[in-house]
């Protein structure tokens, strides 16, 4: 009797285990569904969060070959950072300013100039594009600072073209053996045409990405020349710029060991116009040369010797770098 009183408990036991078991189970999908839907819409309240990132105020102006930027920021600038021509980066850190002042040395010409703003509250405001142009031999340091101008987005071009009126700028640059042009509009550029001391002249082509660019280097002439470039854009507008050319390669540096000394040639068939050393650290500077050929002996020391020399013929600059031991 006690027998069959124990199965039966026991398989009302099972049905009542089985029955809690669904409930549970039921109770768990419940709870996981609500978690899930909790979750997405948090998920889709942060996706579709507006966030209200306060621009700095920045304003820049050029003088005297230097770019002044004054900037006022609500929310206080952490750092800045900026690049010309796309090129390596520059960081100047701040301590959370909300007014203050610095100044980028300007290359010479037509160059687009990046910034970006960091804040203390980790917002970051980029501002692409900044064209600055600078002219070395317009600048006497004096006068009204000129404002600097940032782009304006053309929403439709072709009517910009069309009703554009202004001409592309020129400017040049030299490199060993090369003259750099750049000619730039502020719509689009088209193409540019050279020619030395009145002879052929021959096109150049192939634009920036952005289609307001033409940079291209050329082999300079050798000595003085005449060198007239003519730019277009776009919609027709000439541009047109000529300038005497100094053309060279540079001075050639001569370097030899002899008898516990290093004997440093430098000739230049045009004339040097400034020689640097750097001797075992030992800085020197030598101006005002007469002629086309220096000479300097430099006594070695025991051990290792180096040594640095910077010739120039006008701008164009040649470099020697060697080390020796004794």
């Amino acid at each position: 009797m006690n027998q069959i009183l124990s199965f039966k408990n026991t398989e009302n036991g099972k049905k009542i285990l089985e029955k809690n078991t669904k409930h549970l189970c039921i109770f768990l999908i419940l709870f996981a569904l609500v978690l899930v839907g909790e979750g997405a819409w948090k998920l889709h309240a942060n996706l579709n969060k507006k966030v209200n990132v306060i621009k700095p105020e920045i304003i820049g102006y050029i003088q005297s070959g230097k770019t002044l930027f004054n900037v006022k920021s609500e929310i206080g600038v952490e750092r800045i950072i900026y690049a010309w021509n796309n090129g390596e980066e520059t960081t100047i850190d701040k301590t959370g300013e909300k007014e203050f002042s610095f100044e980028v040395n300007n290359p010479i010409g037509v160059n687009e100039l990046s910034l970006k703003s960091v804040g203390v509250d980790g917002s970051t405001v980029v501002y692409n594009n900044i064209k600055v142009v600078y002219d070395e031999e317009e600048d006497d340091g004096l006068g009204e600072p000129e404002e600097v101008d940032a782009p304006t987005e053309i929403v439709d071009k072709e009517e910009a073209i069309e009703n554009d009126k202004n001409e592309p700028t020129i400017s040049l640059t030299a490199e060993p053996g090369k003259v750099v042009i750049t000619a730039s509009d502020d719509i689009m550029m088209s193409y540019v045409v050279y020619s030395w001391n009145g002879g052929e002249e021959v096109k150049i082509t192939g634009l920036s990405e952005d289609e307001k660019t033409l940079r291209a280097k050329i082999d300079a002439l050798k000595g003085d020349n005449k060198l007239k470039i003519k730019a277009f854009d776009k919609a027709g507008n000439v541009k047109e710029f000529e300038k005497e050319v100094h053309g060279t390669d540079g001075p050639e540096i001569i370097v030899k060991k002899d008898e516990g000394k290093i004997k440093v040639t430098v000739n230049d068939e045009f004339g040097i116009s400034k020689i640097e050393y750097n001797f075992n650290n030992e800085e020197t500077t030598i101006d005002n040369i007469e002629g086309t050929t220096y000479e300097k002996d430099f006594e070695m020391q025991e051990g290792e010797n180096f040594i640095i020399v910077y010739a120039y013929e006008g701008n164009v600059k040649t470099e020697y770098k060697g080390k020796t031991t004794k």
